[in-house]
């Protein structure tokens, strides 16, 4: 097997591994996009946002940092 068809494999690889690769990102961006939307710092409570305009999370404790991270509590 010449060098040349090793090339090609090696560049078919590369572009396919891209490309599985950009989707997933594309996937994975749209269902946090989903689930995430409704906590926004920049919309009003009547616009569905997870905080309020007087709330903050910056005065979370660890544990609640590391839950709301975690996925398993909501701001």
């Amino acid at each position: 097997m010449s060098s040349l068809a090793n090339s090609k494999t090696l560049a078919a690889c590369a572009i396919g591994g891209s490309v599985a690769t950009l989707g997933y990102m594309y996937v994975v961006g749209k269902q946090t996009k989903r689930e995430e939307q409704p906590a926004s710092i920049y919309k009003t409570e009547a616009q569905g946002a997870g905080l309020l305009s007087g709330q903050t999370d910056a005065r979370l404790p660890s544990s609640e940092v590391r839950a709301t991270v975690a996925g398993d509590r909501k701001p």
